[in-house]
């Protein structure tokens, strides 16, 4: 989510939102703390209401048009592709949805 950090930073609209800015805090706090290398999404202490889950999604759209419209520098700065992180977005869109029709969502049956 470094990423989504410098988009939130780049933003105007969602650089003045206060649960957001946090959230963007965690986010950058929680690169590389697990142990395949990944962070911590922290949806559940961040996304506390039906209004934060709309205003997240309507983020992570705005976010998947930055990925593409700036995958030459990314390539270019970093070597990454913005295929993996749109996907990974399109993940985590579709889990705050609930929609088990995506393959990478699985209803936990505990």
């Amino acid at each position: 989510m470094a990423l989504a950090a410098m988009y939130v930073e780049a933003n105007a609209d969602y650089r003045t939102v206060p649960w957001l800015r946090e959230w963007q805090a965690f986010w950058l706090g929680a690169i590389g703390r697990q142990a395949n290398g990944l962070s911590d999404l922290g949806a559940d202490e961040h996304l506390t209401d039906d209004d934060r889950v709309a205003r997240f999604r309507a983020f992570l759209r705005d976010y998947r048009s930055w990925l593409v419209a700036s995958e030459g520098p990314l390539v270019t700065a970093a070597g990454l592709s913005a295929d993996k992180l749109v996907e990974f977005t399109r993940t985590v869109d579709a889990v705050l949805a609930g929609d088990a029709t995506h393959p990478d969502v699985h209803r936990d049956v505990a």
